[in-house]
């Protein structure tokens, strides 16, 4: 049994002493700085959109953008124009082209209404960085403490006495 337990013992030496001597095989990549590829994707992808022949609906929004960027923002005066510019806040940002979301994230930042924060944190969420950014610098003047409402004033508890 004593010889069994020897030999057993030996090989399982020489099976553990066997896998840390070997080495890894090569990696893929020797860097993961992939920046090279990244940019001649975009290269690539700039080229092929540029090819594109542009649909009526992408120049009507761009040239809308155009007026919207020319034009300066001028806060809705009644509630009928404060809800027709919620909603097309809200459209721009249902959209899928990152111009029309980053234009909608801005014209909410100027505007500063809280009724837009939740356009805003979605900003925040946003596949596209210029739209994050947008977003982040938008909410900055949201963030802090709340103001309190008259109703809201800090009372003292009940019991005061037990607090001495």
């Amino acid at each position: 049994m004593n010889q069994l337990l020897a030999g057993g013992a030996a090989l399982v030496l020489v099976v553990v002493l066997w896998g840390l001597g070997r080495r890894p095989g090569k990696t893929l990549l020797r860097s993961t700085d992939a920046t090279s590829v990244a940019a001649i994707n975009r290269a690539q992808l700039g080229l092929v959109q540029a090819s594109l022949p542009q649909k009526d609906d992408e120049k009507k929004a761009g040239s809308a953008r155009d007026d919207l960027e020319s034009a300066p923002f001028t806060p809705p005066a009644s509630s009928a124009e404060r809800i027709s510019l919620e909603r097309r806040l809200r459209k721009w940002m249902d959209q899928g082209n990152p111009d029309q979301r980053l234009e909608a994230v801005r014209v909410a930042g100027q505007w500063g209404h809280s009724s837009v924060l939740p356009l805003l944190r979605r900003g925040l969420r946003d596949a596209d960085s210029l739209v994050v950014e947008a977003a982040a610098t938008a909410i900055e003047r949201h963030r802090g403490a709340s103001r309190p409402s008259p109703a809201q004033v800090a009372r003292p508890p009940r019991n005061v006495a037990r607090m001495r």
